[in-house]
């Protein structure tokens, strides 16, 4: 099998959908001598702001000496690009050679309920870091938490960002449903950090309890409070566990990434607790350096900023629109923004259009490539609905899409499925505008 054939293989799996459940993964995980024992791993869950805390997480472990395997959804670079070390994607022929080893492995076993896209890079991206003995393992949840396939492994620290709002035909129609689910992956006296508030931190408190986990609150136990910005960076204040840092450099943007570097923090500090005050500068520092591609990243256009965020849920939304407004105030940029909007299917548009629109002067709606890709002509009809004196454009093809929403823009956000924007980053990438403001 080359890589060609492994990712023709995987790609075929999607048609299985999401099958939450762990007896698959283990079944397989046992038959090739579960490549999961004995890996450190930091496992990182919630509806928003997970993906930034493990690109964080690695930061930090990276300015400290660890060598860092992580394993992100969905990733950049395709398949590949969900499991990273040290900065690079899997081989092809690494990628492959593993393919080969869990499709044996299931033939093996005969399954009659084959595995999902998702659970084979799973198990997959456990034997690339076994085999490369990495020192530690940022892990992120794919979807939920308790019955999620990253959910075979024992971890030495947790964390669930935050509980909103999404995927609720699958984790339930209440948000004390979500919580109960992602709440899966804490584990009998493994740390639990959380910025999680509400109904949803009770919740995530109670299964902690249950379990004696012990549970680090992020605004109660430790807290990151902002003390001004600047045209690249956010500053703020940690207070923290075992030690303070009372000036930290985040490089990405919107406040509710403080947050996510509280969290970030907090995880490693409860490894870390008798760390040498040059590494923890270290540690802080590492924060100044990250690049979350996809998350409030900023390109420079030939006419104005282009902002790119895979913002997918309500919540997600409501933060773009917050750091938009932040963004305009700072830069002296216009506060109506032309989008390009491409959701899947199975997502609750009309709250987060509800959010954005108020700040779009036009929109183009496009169609992700995915097979859950929603359709563009009911996102447009639904835009017309919500705000009768927008200009309203359909074009289903991203990447016509993105080269028609580039044309004189002197603001533009993409926004909408994680699919959608990386394929239109890609487009834009075509057009010579892929460097940061």
């Amino acid at each position: 099998m080359d890589i060609e054939e492994a990712n023709e293989w995987i790609g075929s799996l999607r048609r299985f959908g999401i099958k939450p459940g762990l007896e698959r993964v283990l079944q397989v995980l046992e038959r090739l001598s579960n490549p999961q024992d004995g890996l450190v791993f930091y496992h990182v869950a919630g509806t928003n702001g997970k993906g930034s805390v493990c690109a964080m997480l690695t930061r930090i472990l990276q300015a400290c000496g660890t060598r860092v395997g992580v394993y992100t959804s969905p990733g950049l670079s395709g398949f590949n690009g969900r499991m990273v070390i040290d900065n690079e994607p899997i081989s092809d022929i690494d990628f492959a050679k593993y393919a080969v080893l869990v499709k044996d492995a299931q033939n093996d076993l005969v399954m009659t309920d084959p595995l999902t896209e998702f659970e084979v890079l799973t198990i997959m991206a456990l034997l690339y870091f076994r085999d490369a003995k990495v020192d530690t393992v940022v892990w992120e949840t794919g979807l939920g938490g308790r019955f999620d396939a990253t959910n075979v492994v024992r971890p030495s620290v947790t964390a669930i960002t935050n509980v909103s709002y999404d995927h609720v035909e699958i984790l339930g129609p209440r948000l004390t449903d979500i919580a109960f689910d992602k709440a899966g992956i804490v584990k009998p006296g493994i740390p639990i950090v959380t910025a999680a508030d509400g109904e949803a931190y009770r919740i995530i408190e109670q299964v902690a309890t249950e379990v004696s986990a012990p549970v680090i609150r992020v605004g109660r136990d430790v807290s990151m409070v902002a003390t001004g910005s600047d045209h690249f960076m956010q500053h703020g204040a940690y207070r923290g566990l075992y030690r303070d840092a009372g000036h930290v450099l985040v490089s990405l943007y919107g406040q509710h990434q403080l947050k996510n570097a509280a969290v970030a923090l907090a995880m490693f500090e409860t490894q870390h607790p008798h760390l040498d005050v040059s590494s923890w500068r270290k540690a802080v520092d590492a924060l100044a350096s990250v690049v979350w591609p996809m998350r409030f990243e900023v390109l420079e256009g030939e006419n104005g900023p282009i902002v790119i965020d895979g913002a997918h849920n309500p919540d997600a939304a409501a933060k773009l629109a917050m750091a938009l407004d932040d963004f305009a105030s700072l830069h002296s940029s216009p506060r109506n923004w032309r989008m390009l909007i491409g959701v899947l299917g199975d997502k609750d548009v009309r709250p987060m259009l509800q959010i954005m629109l108020p700040r779009a002067d036009e929109v183009i709606v496009c169609r992700p490539n995915h097979i859950r890709g929603g359709d563009p002509e009911t996102v447009g009809q639904m835009v017309r609905e919500l705000s009768p004196d927008l200009p309203v454009t359909v074009i289903s093809d991203v990447e016509e899409a993105t080269r028609e929403a580039t044309k004189n823009a002197r603001a533009l956000v993409i926004w909408g499925s994680l699919y959608m924007v990386e394929d239109a980053r890609k487009a834009i990438s075509k057009l010579g505008l892929n460097y940061r403001i």
